[in-house]
């Protein structure tokens, strides 16, 4: 969809729902945030086409390192390709370091690639592995993780998350369709793990084809950056004493209205993702990354 085309879904929606009309450069910015959304999930369209040619060509898994991509490739177990999408959601992308850290814990020195096959094999040895890595070094989590303690040992650290997600892989590897919720409720009980983090990791097992259907919510009521924005619009559109069952009420209400007024593909996430980086810079659009 053009920003013209998204721009008037905003026009409208805010009309219909808010009996109001916003500033054009707060619409102009909501719309930017959205393409940018867009852009977001639709580049796993991308990483599947480069998995399939890779898989064509008989292409080194080094060769498609990008743990999306990696994720898509046909020739690993969905187990395996399950705990890069959950080691990828876990480090994050940092905007200095990239995927530094996530390819520390799935590749080796020699740059052969190490399965979930390989570490149950031995899972001590896969730790001792990278604890003899000085893991941290020179590598950071993602902005959206920046709290996260940088530790791979105690109850914060990362090896209790990775002993959670390996004695319960079989709650995120579903042999056929499974609705969102089911997997996003579970996700919440990996340790380290917060909304945000259950929310991308469930959205990212979806758009890697692993047997989970859209999401239908955006789960805002525990998150603080789509009920600030939701807060941000009512204030916009003249309501004096704005609660939070008001703001979630709103969330839900634009989902519906988009849903039934478009058809962008993860439409909860890129809704959730667009409101939430529009209310850090609400009239002047600044892209987003990670």
């Amino acid at each position: 969809m053009t920003v013209s085309e998204i721009k008037q879904l905003w026009i409208s929606s805010i009309n219909e729902l808010l009996d109001s009309t916003f500033p054009s450069e707060t619409v102009n910015c909501l719309s930017y945030q959205m393409v940018d959304s867009i852009r977001r999930v639709t580049i796993f369209r991308t990483y599947f086409d480069r998995a399939r040619q890779a898989e064509k060509k008989n292409l080194s898994y080094l060769h498609t390192s990008n743990p999306f991509t990696l994720a898509q490739r046909s020739s690993l177990t969905m187990e395996t390709r399950v705990w890069y999408i959950y080691v990828a959601t876990y480090f994050g992308k940092s905007n200095t370091s990239k995927w530094k850290l996530f390819n520390k814990a799935t590749f080796k020195d020699d740059h052969s690639l190490i399965t979930l096959e390989d570490i149950l094999e031995n899972r001590e040895d896969y730790f001792s592995y990278l604890r003899g890595l000085n893991f941290f070094n020179n590598g950071k989590y993602s902005n959206h993780r920046k709290y996260t303690k940088k530790s791979l040992d105690g109850g914060k650290g990362v090896f209790s998350s990775f002993y959670f997600l390996i004695e319960n892989l079989d709650l995120f590897t579903p042999a056929k369709a499974t609705p969102f919720e089911e997997v996003y409720r579970n996700a919440l009980k990996i340790p380290n793990f917060g909304r945000m983090a259950a929310f991308d990791f469930t959205c990212n097992l979806c758009k890697c084809g692993l047997y989970v259907n859209e999401p239908e919510s955006m789960y805002q009521s525990h998150s603080t950056g789509p009920l600030s924005a939701l807060n941000d619009m009512l204030i916009l559109s003249g309501v004096k004493n704005v609660t939070k069952n008001l703001q979630i009420s709103l969330g839900d209400e634009l989902l519906s209205w988009f849903k039934t007024n478009s058809d962008i593909y993860m439409l909860a996430q890129v809704l959730e993702d667009s409101i939430c980086n529009w209310q850090k810079s609400p009239n002047e659009h600044i892209r987003f990354f990670g």
